[in-house]
């Protein structure tokens, strides 16, 4: 099983910018995923973002920036930010415009259960539904 690598780097912040960056220059969305290395649901969650139906819609649309919860006690104000709480479950996905506007945001729990009852079907419906317009 391939770890999900959910770091915690010590400014997420200059993280954000430089995905907000690569955004604003390939014309996508920033997906940033809360997480963390000991969750099984991060690990399904990340698995299915590689699914033959899932990448095609994520890989060209958003730049996808994994940042760590610890143990329930890292970057909670971040993820409080955009309206989440990491008690309703992780992974928990915020979709940022590249100027950093949030658009989407998980507050309700949506993919915990990820490694049980989350449909690709799910994952493809959420990403599909956020991704940036094309011109």
């Amino acid at each position: 099983m391939e770890i999900p690598n959910y770091e915690d780097p010590a400014d997420v912040q200059a993280g954000i910018q430089a995905a907000r960056a690569q955004a604003a220059q390939q014309g996508k969305r920033v997906a940033i995923v809360f997480g963390a290395d000991w969750c099984p649901d991060c690990y399904a969650f990340e698995s299915s973002l590689k699914h033959r139906l899932v990448a095609p819609i994520v890989e060209p649309a958003f730049v996808v920036l994994k940042v760590s919860v610890g143990n329930r006690n890292r970057n909670i104000d971040l993820m409080e930010g955009y309206g989440m709480v990491v008690e309703n479950g992780i992974p928990a996905v915020a979709i940022l415009d590249p100027d950093g506007h949030l658009v989407a945001s998980q507050r309700h729990g949506e993919f915990r259960n990820a490694s049980s009852l989350l449909s690709v079907a799910e994952i493809v419906s959420f990403f599909h539904r956020w991704a940036p317009a094309r011109v």
